[in-house]
């Protein structure tokens, strides 16, 4: 995953990251559409690439920590923070399993926004969601939005021709815009509750939004809570 999001923010990051325009709006509507507006404490955002929503959850919270998988990814983000005097955020390198060197607990809100689309294994987006419950304060709130895969044979059998198919690709196109690691995979509703379980979390809010810009699928938007 390192060498495909090292790769991705050398060209033009907002291609795969998101509009920087468009940030804010997308934040407040994560936080509006889930009947929320955290501000105060410790946020932890997972996934922060060039730092695109950082700065507006510099303005909410007290502190933030923002991390992902891509040092060079970061690099942009820590000099957008240098340059617009973010003060009150931290950012951590790491590994793309686990959310390394991130205490257990220590997170009042966590953010993870165009995130675990992206992971190119069901096992991972399972890892991802257990972190988070790993690190969530026991009175935190966690913001999480994903792709789901809709219900029904022809999805299935979608994914399931995707999911060999992508591999493929990859090697045959031999760029990062090819890889799985930007690909993603996509869970089921029932892999995902089963996900959240196992996390030790529960569903506070969700909402759905419109058809994803991914075959079969549907971006649902989770307020999680420890359960």
């Amino acid at each position: 995953m390192r060498s495909t999001w090292d790769a991705l923010a050398r060209a033009d990051p907002g291609i795969y990251v998101g509009d920087p325009a468009r940030a804010l709006a997308e934040l407040e509507s994560l936080f509006g559409r889930l009947g929320a507006d955290p501000r105060g404490g410790t946020c932890v955002e997972v996934g922060c690439g060039p730092g695109r929503m950082t700065g507006y959850l510099a303005e909410r919270f007290d502190r933030v920590l923002a991390l992902d998988v891509s040092p060079a990814m970061v690099a942009q983000a820590r000099a957008r923070a240098y340059a617009e005097g973010w003060d009150n955020v931290a950012f951590e390198v790491v590994c793309g399993e686990r959310l390394d060197g991130v205490a257990g607990g220590m997170a009042d809100v966590v953010v993870c926004y165009l995130v675990l689309q992206h992971l190119p294994a069901r096992r991972l987006v399972e890892a991802y969601l257990s972190e988070i419950g790993r690190v969530l304060a026991p009175a935190g709130t966690a913001f999480i939005q994903l792709p789901v895969l809709e219900p029904g044979l022809v999805a299935r059998a979608w994914r399931l021709l995707r999911s060999a198919a992508v591999p493929i690709h990859a090697l045959l196109a031999r760029g990062p815009e090819a890889s799985p690691a930007l690909r993603g995979v996509r869970l089921s509703g029932s892999e995902l509750g089963r996900a959240i379980g196992s996390a030790g979390l529960g569903v506070g809010a969700r909402d759905t939004g419109p058809d994803a810009p991914y075959r079969f699928s549907r971006d649902v938007f989770l307020r999680l809570e420890r359960a």
